[in-house]
């Protein structure tokens, strides 16, 4: 990895504050509340989910412990009132203080949305984590909300893990194999697929099992490895290929009204800040284990088989995402400047480290001795 710089000065406030206060919870102290707070937060994935519902009511718990009672999140199951589509909008029209999501769900209304919540051949949990804390990614993240006019201050707030790739009925050898094929698939892969030849089609979450059976669909993705198994995939399905290409990471955001942010003491948004950082880094490594296990389950339990997609699929998905990219980017310009600046950030990760300057040898050392002058 290349040498870090220091944090961008396009770097939010708000990301300063949250890495001063996670210091402070390194150091056993947290910021002083002053009062207490409580905000009504529906959420968009159930807290039964494991891995991925579940980061609500650790945040939730954690904001509480830690606030001692002043901050609440009062979260509201999908479908209590507000539908998982519609937390963005009430959240920045003050209908709901808070909400809890990935970004994703926003694509239709603001097309760089999913370049903050997992996307194809995008970063994984700790890409991310170091674009947030060494790049733009925080000051880009705002910025995307506040130019498309909602009223809302975000955080990253927790990682619900990388997706599972794609089950499938049938073997996936080559691109051939790919043409025609029958896949649940939205959004951006969905696009991507469909370059290959593939057929998106959509169906809920709940029906996959039995779309599978009834040979509505030949192959899906869902969700990540823990979700696919609680969900019942294994049930209909025996063949996964991997990896989740389509998204490496699936990163969660705390969506709260401007208002009620801009109306909290300092000392609260610090901890809420400070919070959600500790969560995308506790939530990065918890999901990695989680998924894990998943997977080894499927294999040992369910007698689920888990391949590689052929280097020359991977290729060719690869390429259809580079088409795709561009053609989002030209119809978006903040696409564009989202993805140049992620691509440009892990180009400097990757970049040799040039040695410090007390790593090298004194400038006598390993010189070519002088040659005697004739002369003399």
């Amino acid at each position: 990895m290349g040498r870090r710089s220091a944090i961008s000065k396009g770097v939010s406030k708000g990301a300063v504050s949250g890495a001063l206060g996670l210091a402070m919870v390194l150091l056993g102290s947290a910021p002083a509340v002053s009062e207490t707070a409580t905000f009504a937060t529906p959420i968009a994935y159930g807290t039964h989910l494991p891995g991925l519902g579940t980061q609500a009511l650790t945040l939730a718990r954690s904001l509480k412990k830690r606030s001692d009672g002043q901050i609440v999140l009062d979260l509201k199951e999908p479908g209590d009132g507000t539908l998982p589509h519609e937390i963005l909008d009430k959240v920045s029209d003050g209908k709901v203080d808070a909400g809890f999501a990935t970004a994703s769900f926003w694509a239709a209304k603001v097309p760089a949305t999913p370049l903050f919540g997992g996307f194809p051949f995008g970063p994984d949990a700790s890409g991310y984590v170091a674009w947030f804390e060494h790049g733009n990614g925080r000051a880009l993240y705002q910025e995307m909300y506040d130019q498309a006019k909602l009223k809302v201050h975000v955080i990253p707030c927790g990682f619900g893990g990388a997706e599972a790739g794609i089950w499938s009925k049938q073997e996936i050898a080559d691109t051939k194999d790919l043409d025609g094929l029958r896949v649940r698939i939205f959004g951006l892969g969905a696009r991507v697929l469909s370059r290959l030849g593939a057929v998106p089609v959509l169906v809920p979450g709940g029906q996959l099992p039995q779309a599978f059976k009834e040979d509505k669909i030949a192959a899906a993705e869902l969700y990540t490895p823990a979700v696919d198994r609680a969900k019942g995939l294994q049930d209909a399905v025996k063949l996964i290929y991997g990896p989740g290409w389509h998204q490496p990471a699936t990163l969660l955001e705390l969506l709260i009204n401007k208002d009620r942010w801009d109306a909290l003491g300092k000392g609260q948004q610090d901890l809420i800040e400070s919070t959600c950082q500790v969560m995308l880094r506790s939530s990065r490594a918890e999901s990695a284990g989680l998924q894990a296990a998943a997977l080894a389950s499927l294999r040992t339990e369910d007698n689920v088989q888990i391949a590689r997609l052929p280097d020359g699929v991977l290729k060719a998905l690869r390429e259809a995402w580079g088409e795709v990219a561009k053609e989002e980017g030209a119809r978006d310009y903040f696409f564009k400047q989202v993805l140049e600046d992620i691509a440009k950030f892990e180009a400097a990760e990757a970049a040799p480290q040039a040695p410090a300057p007390e790593a090298l040898p004194p400038a006598s050392e390993g010189a070519p001795k002088d040659k005697p002058d004739p002369a003399r």
